[in-house]
């Protein structure tokens, strides 16, 4: 997720777009974002997907209402975003050397964001979430994982063997 990510950089606006006309089947993925559920587990970072793309999981200690808005959706959406541009479109498949994927999720987090609060131009929305989000996965991060689901996708953890060591010990079925 960009919210306390390390790499909060945004994507071009329209390129997702862009990709979507050029690839049926991640434009097919995304048409399902709101419908796919959303689960509450261990997760490294705040959010992540299965294997599968399938499950969104967010992490449980994770609060998730904005002033009075839940922002899970926006949170779902940066996760099915990444993934389908892996799965779909061949990008950001290694994602310690190609950040594509992840800074064109995190501009379609920042939109989804703008969605839920209205009332607000796209960056003070931007600023309110990452302001109540950011901390609190910081602070996540610091925290032993338990929990976390057998099919969690640990692309993003590829390269850092330390988690994925974390990871693999806190798994359940």
């Amino acid at each position: 997720m960009s919210a306390g990510d390390v790499d909060d950089r945004l994507g071009p606006k329209g390129e997702l777009e862009r990709l979507r006309a050029a690839h049926v089947q991640l434009d097919t993925y995304l048409s399902y974002l709101e419908s796919r559920p959303v689960l509450r587990a261990g997760v490294p970072f705040g959010a992540g997907i299965s294997t599968d793309g399938q499950t969104v999981y967010i992490d449980s200690r994770l609060d998730t209402v904005v002033n009075g808005t839940d922002v899970s959706l926006a949170l779902a959406t940066h996760e099915q975003v990444e993934f389908g541009l892996r799965q779909f479109a061949g990008i950001g498949e290694d994602y310690e050397t190609d950040p594509r994927g992840h800074r064109l999720a995190n501009r379609a987090e920042y939109e989804a964001v703008a969605t839920l609060f209205p009332e607000l131009d796209a960056n003070d929305a931007w600023d309110v979430y990452d302001e109540h989000i950011d901390p609190q996965v910081r602070k996540i991060e610091g925290e032993a994982l338990t929990n976390v689901p057998y099919n969690l996708a640990t692309y993003p953890y590829e390269h850092d063997e330390a988690m994925m060591t974390k990871i693999k010990a806190a798994q359940h079925e």
